[in-house]
This record gives structure tokens, C-alpha cells and sequence, in this order.
């Protein structure tokens, strides 16, 4: 990466971290804490959560912390989930509370909050969005754990590992849910393409190639941010570049196909457009990773493309899964020179049924608050993600291959 694009923290960003969390910052615990596997926070030696079955007529309270963009995806999901109400909207610009407020078509107008602490100290909430810039996930998500609030994170969890380990540490000492937003999980059509790898006779998964190609980042309106406040997508501390702003949510599908520890990283990356907005925040990547189980995921993505969207693909011994759009394809073969293995199965093409996640991970995350499912994805899934993502940036900057277990010590993106 050119000496440019190279990733170090400003006195900015810490400035403008501060106006935000309103001097609640919280100290980092836990970072040392070693969790095993996806269900760990939630294994039978461990507290259960607490939750509560709803009553006739009840409904869960959530409480959005940031109104940008985003959570009007969030606000349209609850829109259709009739088990949760907005009760409690807050954002440091409070004509964006009163826009998205206008989006909400069930139960009485929110409450609206500047301060998130006196958002959190609400006794009625049962849990808090947060839908905040990538930079200003790790201090709100504990405090609000802390303050005895389920949560939903937005993806990505954090920007690096430590953080992550300090969330989950947070969540097992309150005893809350802690589920992370990457909805492709619950969408329909990823549900069908995960299941029909995993009920084909493909033999071993080995590889996936997967992108997201797209076009750059919107240009948000004039009176979005506070004075003084820029496009955290254009700065590279507080975004994390197109690999953890675009390619967290297919990275996270590669990690739920290949279910397996990311182990390796390595990753060519920079700004690389110049015809596009000035920033330092990365905008195209291509990254290498190395599971346990051997599978190789090749990821690639920028912000200037103009085109359809690429197809995704999973390589295994017996065939190859594409899909793209409205269906998942799978071709079999077998290997020349070598002995054959029976005959070879026929062609599958599957219509995909659409959906994009969003209601389906509300939907689920009622199910948790009523302690009838647990998280999902959880936050060991989303650390997965942000060990692959921390990991690329630093190879990227260093020129190197980076070992996952690195990560637990490396504070700083």
C-alpha cells in the first residue's frame, strides 16, 4: 500500500468519537477472555440469558441509536415484525430522529435522545440497535450490554479483534443477547444456496471466490452530520475501506459455508481510483484467505463498478456452485487421469426465493429476547469477520501474511 493510503490514528478521529459518545466512554475489559466455539457464550456452563416471554398484548421496546442511512432498513424490517416497537430513536442531529420517526407505522411516536446514556437508562427498553459508523460500535454496544440491554450490532462488529473480545467479554457478564447484522444470514436466498452446498454431493469444499463489485459510497446530504463532522466512509480509521464496509457481509457467507477458523490473510489494497472523491479509505481490495480445514476464500471488491454484479462461486472436489441473482447452479465433474468414481450427477439450478435478511434477522432476534433461539449471528461469527477483515488491512500495510491468533493484541486498525 502507498505511504498515502497507510492506515494510522488521528487526533480526529478521537475528537470526533468523543462529541459523539458524549464523554460515556468506557474502559476496555476482557480482551485476554478465550472463547472456543460459535455457541460458547451460550454453552450450558455458562448464565443463561435473561429474557422474558412476552404477555397478551405486549411488545418488546428497542431503542435505535443512529438514524443515518442505514436505519431506515432497520426501521423498515420492525415495520413487519409486530413482536417489537420502536420506542426510543438517537442521534446527535435531531431533525434526523424526526425523519425517521415519520417511518415508523406502528405504536405511539418515540421517545427521542441526543445522549445515548440517558437513551440506555430508559427501564422499559429491552434492547438497542446500534446503527452507528464502523469507528463507534465498541464503547455504545458495552455500554449498553452494561446498562442491561439486549443488542443488535451492526455489521462490522468492530474494527479489530481486541474490540470484539471486549463486546463478547460484555455480554457474558450482563447476561444480554448479543447479536450481530449481517442479515444474509436470514435471507431466503442465501438460506437456500448454503442448503442446497451442503445437501449436494459435492465432496470437500476447497475454494470460494467471492466480490462485491459496486459503485461509490452515496454523497449524504448537507445537514446529516454535526458541523465540523466528515464522511466517515472517506476515512480510513473510521470506515476500514471497501473490505470491511462491502466485503464483510459475503465474507461472512464464506465463514458460514466453509464453517472453519480463519487461520491466514493476506491482501493487496489501496485507494486506487482517483476519479472518485478524495479519501484514504480504501476502495478496491483482493484478499487471500486460509481456513483450517485448508478451504481457500478469494475476495475481491471496489467501488467502481459499473456493470451487473459478479457471480459468487464454491469450488469442492465433485463440482463447482455458482450463483448470482435468482439462482444457485451446481456443475459435477470428475478429474482426468485418475480413476472414475461412479457417475457423474446431474446438473442442479435452483430459483432462489428473494429477500434480503432484514425482517428475517428481527424476527429472529424477537425469538431471542423471548428465550426461545439463540443469537444468530453471534458475536463469535462477527469476530470471525473482523479477524479476516483486521487481518487484510495490516497484510495489505505490512506486505505480509497475517496469522489470525496475531490479531488478539493489535488494538489499532
Amino acid at each position: 500500500m502507498s505511504k498515502d493510503t497507510r492506515v494510522t490514528h488521528s487526533e480526529s478521529n478521537k475528537i470526533d468519537r468523543r462529541k459523539f459518545l458524549k464523554n460515556s466512554m468506557l474502559g476496555t475489559v476482557g480482551a485476554g477472555l478465550t472463547f472456543w466455539g460459535g455457541s460458547d457464550l451460550w454453552a450450558a456452563d455458562k448464565s443463561p440469558l435473561i429474557t422474558r416471554p412476552l404477555g397478551p398484548g405486549e411488545q418488546y421496546k428497542v431503542g435505535i441509536l443512529g438514524c443515518g442511512n442505514r436505519s431506515k432498513s432497520h426501521i423498515s424490517a420492525l415495520n413487519d415484525v409486530p413482536e417489537i416497537a420502536i420506542a426510543a430513536l438517537c442521534d446527535l442531529v435531531p431533525h434526523k430522529m424526526k425523519r425517521r420517526a415519520e417511518l415508523i407505522d406502528q405504536g405511539p411516536e418515540p421517545a427521542m435522545y441526543t445522549d445515548m446514556e440517558e437513551m440506555f437508562g430508559r427501564q422499559e427498553l429491552d434492547a438497542v440497535a446500534i446503527v452507528l459508523p464502523n469507528y463507534l460500535h465498541t464503547e455504545p454496544a458495552i455500554a449498553a450490554l452494561e446498562a442491561g440491554k439486549h443488542v443488535l450490532l451492526e455489521k462490522p462488529m468492530a474494527l479489530t479483534v481486541p474490540e470484539c473480545n471486549d463486546i463478547m467479554a460484555a455480554a457474558e457478564r450482563s447476561r444480554r443477547a448479543l447479536q450481530i447484522g449481517t442479515q444474509l444470514r436470514h435471507s431466503s436466498n442465501y438460506k437456500v444456496v448454503v442448503e442446497t452446498i451442503r445437501e449436494s454431493p459435492l465432496g470437500q469444499l476447497l475454494q470460494s471466490d467471492v466480490s462485491s463489485y459496486r459503485g461509490d459510497w452515496r454523497v449524504p446530504g448537507n445537514d446529516e452530520y454535526p458541523p465540523g463532522v466528515d464522511y466517515w466512509r472517506l476515512d480510513q480509521q473510521k470506515c476500514g475501506g471497501v473490505v470491511y464496509e462491502m466485503g464483510a457481509h459475503i465474507i461472512d457467507v464464506s465463514n458460514w459455508v466453509f464453517d472453519s477458523e480463519p487461520v491466514t490473510v493476506t491482501s493487496m489494497q489501496s485507494v486506487n481510483n482517483h476519479t472518485l472523491r478524495s479519501r484514504d479509505s480504501t476502495d478496491h481490495a483482493g484478499v487471500l484467505v486460509r481456513y483450517a480445514n485448508g478451504a481457500l476464500m478469494n475476495y475481491g471488491g471496489n467501488l467502481y463498478n459499473y456493470g451487473p454484479d459478479s457471480p459468487n462461486y464454491f469450488f469442492a472436489e465433485n463440482g463447482s456452485v455458482e450463483f448470482t441473482g435468482g439462482e444457485v447452479s451446481i456443475r459435477y465433474g470428475q478429474p482426468k487421469g485418475v480413476p472414475t468414481r461412479g457417475e457423474v450427477p446431474e446438473p442442479q439450478n435452483k430459483s432462489l426465493p428473494g429477500g434480503d435478511g432484514n425482517v428475517g434477522q428481527w424476527k429472529h432476534f424477537a425469538r431471542v429476547l423471548a428465550g426461545e433461539a439463540k443469537p444468530y449471528p453471534d458475536g463469535y461469527m462477527g469476530r470471525q469477520t473482523v479477524q479476516i477483515c483486521q487481518g487484510a488491512v495490516l497484510a495489505a500495510r505490512e506486505g505480509r501474511a497475517v496469522e489470525v491468533d496475531q490479531l488478539d493484541t493489535i488494538a489499532e486498525l
